[in-house]
């Protein structure tokens, strides 16, 4: 059963750039919500002593950054997939994930 206080939708064409202090890496994202992104195609030993990483999202001609906690992670191959918690998300974040609610009538 899932306790999510807020829905995740799928997305497509945005990108997330990563640093875990020690390196950097790029990823999609799978699906987003209020507080938190899940990460696909990100590389198996990424961020393997951190708590945290700073993140750049991507989508199209905008840009959001923020500080993001790992909250789970599934390997397959050379990848893996990764659920975030967005440390404080931005207003300009919160205005666009409400816009997609919105547009999505949730």
């Amino acid at each position: 059963m899932e306790k999510r206080k807020h829905p995740r939708m799928v997305v497509r064409n945005m990108r997330i750039d990563v640093s875990d202090g020690m390196g950097c890496c790029s990823a999609t994202v799978w699906d987003i919500s209020r507080d938190g992104l899940c990460l696909a195609d990100l590389a198996k030993r990424f961020g393997k002593n951190a708590d945290t990483y700073t993140a750049v999202v991507s989508s199209e001609n905008r840009h959001f950054k923020f500080r993001v906690r790992p909250k789970w992670e599934r390997a397959g191959g050379p990848s893996k997939r990764v659920g975030v918690e967005i440390h404080e998300p931005t207003g300009q974040w919160m205005e666009y994930i409400l816009s997609l609610e919105a547009a999505r009538g949730q």
